[in-house]
This record gives structure tokens, C-alpha cells and sequence, in this order.
């Protein structure tokens, strides 16, 4: 057996004791003490640097856990979701259909910087908005009609759609955390943020284009 897979070994005891919620403390302690060699594949990966030759599965267990564990911590420090308003609702419907009567929405958000799991990290403590199953979590506060925040709206929604299409936050994560090693571990890389923001490209580009038509009326 190779290190990289006794690590998921590992990696995979350690997390199922996160996701139950328990102490497993020897556990814990023997991982802990494999931190304190920086050569070793778990040394680096307490260091925030995740070897190459770490495997998909490793990634994927990881996430599995890590996004659940966000999506409880953000519904727990947050205020209750609201719904899209009309307008949002208007522009959107098109490119999203009855998606957008499902979705909630929360403003003035506090969000979390990073997704972690047994020291796996994917830092996303520069987004403007991260989303959890069907609800988005927005850092500004709620500003009617405006076109930067409806942009916004429309790439939170592809990852909704993404979620919804993989069926539950486990798969979400798992296959997010999958991807981003796959990426080299680049959050623009990651295929679920280039299919986000394409369409948030082009979401931009057609709002400009209804926004000169009604300007002609």
C-alpha cells in the first residue's frame, strides 16, 4: 500500500469522527503528531500544502464533510433567507426557470474564508457570495434593481443548479473538492467556477443588451 493511500485511510477514520461529532482523541493525537514531520505527505498537508501524488478520493472525502460542516456553520451565524424579489425574479426565469421560486437568498452575510476538512483548504475568503445547497449568501447588504447584484444573483445560481443536479451537499462537496485538485488546486480552474462564470459573462452581456431595449421605450 502506498502512503497516499494509507493516508486516505486515515483521512477517511479521522473525517467520519468530524461528521459524527466525536473527540477521537487517540485518534486525533496520533494524527496530530504525524503534523510535526514537514517531509512527510501529512506533515505538508497540515502545512496547508497538499502534495500532488495525494489521490481524487482523498480530495473528495474531504469535501464531502467540509462543504456540510460550512453550510451548517453559515445557517447557524446568519440571519433567515428571503426569497428573490420580482425583478430578480423576472430576469432570471429565463435562464433558470422555476429554479429561481426555489432558491433563498441571504444578505449582509457573514461568510467563511475557508472550506476545511482534516487540513484539505480551498481558501474562498475573497468571494463576494458562496452558496450552500439552495440558499446564496450574499456579503452586501439587499439593493433593489441593481444590475452588479443581479449579476451576482445569476453566478450564485449556476452553482444552485449544479447542487441540485448532484442532489445533496455530500456530492456537492465531494465532487467541488474533486475538481479543484483537477484543477491544480486553482479556484478559476475548477470547472464549476469557469461554467459560472461563462455564464455570468454572457448573463452580463445580455442584461446590457434588454437594458438598451427598454431604454428605447
Amino acid at each position: 500500500m502506498t502512503a497516499a493511500r494509507k493516508l486516505v485511510g486515515y483521512l477517511g477514520a479521522f473525517l467520519g469522527c468530524v461528521s459524527l461529532g466525536l473527540i477521537c482523541a487517540p485518534f486525533a493525537i496520533q494524527f496530530t503528531r504525524l503534523c510535526d514531520y514537514p517531509n512527510t505527505i501529512t506533515g505538508q498537508i497540515c502545512r496547508g500544502r497538499v502534495p500532488q501524488q495525494v489521490p481524487e478520493n482523498a480530495w473528495a472525502n474531504a469535501g464531502a464533510v467540509a462543504y456540510q460542516t460550512a453550510a451548517q456553520l453559515m445557517a447557524k451565524q446568519n440571519a433567515e433567507p428571503q426569497e428573490l424579489d420580482e425583478i430578480q425574479k423576472y430576469f432570471l426565469r429565463p435562464h433558470f426557470g422555476d429554479l429561481v421560486d426555489r432558491v433563498q437568498v441571504v444578505y449582509n452575510a457573514q461568510l467563511v474564508d475557508d472550506w476545511i476538512a482534516a487540513s484539505f483548504r480551498i481558501d474562498v475568503g475573497h468571494s463576494n457570495a458562496q452558496v450552500y445547497g439552495n440558499r446564496i449568501y450574499i456579503k452586501e447588504v439587499y439593493k433593489p434593481a441593481d444590475l452588479d447584484q443581479l449579476i451576482l444573483l445569476g453566478h450564485e445560481l449556476v452553482h444552485v443548479r449544479q447542487y441540485e443536479e448532484l442532489g445533496s451537499l455530500e456530492k456537492f462537496g465531494s465532487q467541488y473538492f474533486q475538481e479543484y485538485k483537477r484543477a491544480d488546486q486553482s479556484y478559476k480552474d475548477n470547472v464549476f467556477e469557469q461554467e459560472a462564470f461563462e455564464f455570468e459573462a454572457e448573463f452580463a452581456r445580455w442584461l446590457e443588451e434588454e437594458m438598451r431595449q427598454y431604454g428605447e421605450y
